[in-house]
């Protein structure tokens, strides 16, 4: 009976991991919609370029027909056409925050109920 129990330990030590690695590699370069390493989207006409979440339950998504980009906005139950453009708009640059120093915000703390630069005695 021991001898089962290791060799169970065992297996579930290895098959574990295999597994869970299996469905991370499925799902992060699996048979996804949008985009197929493996060419499964050839010949189609219509792609989903971007989407943006607006909301929990709304968002703009752009896609590609052909030659022409189309903006939709979409909540449940309801698609707009917002704008056909004719090519991509410019990338937006999304630089870092600035963000203020942490010597800043940490002297803007009044744990103490004070006013602002005032002694307290």
């Amino acid at each position: 009976m021991d001898r089962e129990m290791l060799f169970a330990l065992v297996e579930i030590i290895i098959l574990l991991p295999l597994t869970c690695g299996l469905a991370y590699l499925a799902i992060r370069f699996g048979f996804g919609r949008a985009k197929s390493p493996w060419g499964f989207n050839h010949g189609k006409r219509m792609r989903v370029l971007e989407q943006v979440s607006m909301g929990p339950k709304c968002g703009l998504s752009l896609v590609q027909v052909g030659g022409k980009y189309l903006l939709f906005a979409h909540q449940e139950g309801c698609v707009v056409l917002v704008k056909e453009l004719d090519e991509l708009p410019a990338e937006i640059d999304i630089a870092s925050p600035q963000w203020p120093a942490i010597n800043q915000l940490v002297n803007n703390i009044n744990l103490f109920g004070t006013k602002q630069g005032g002694n307290r005695h």
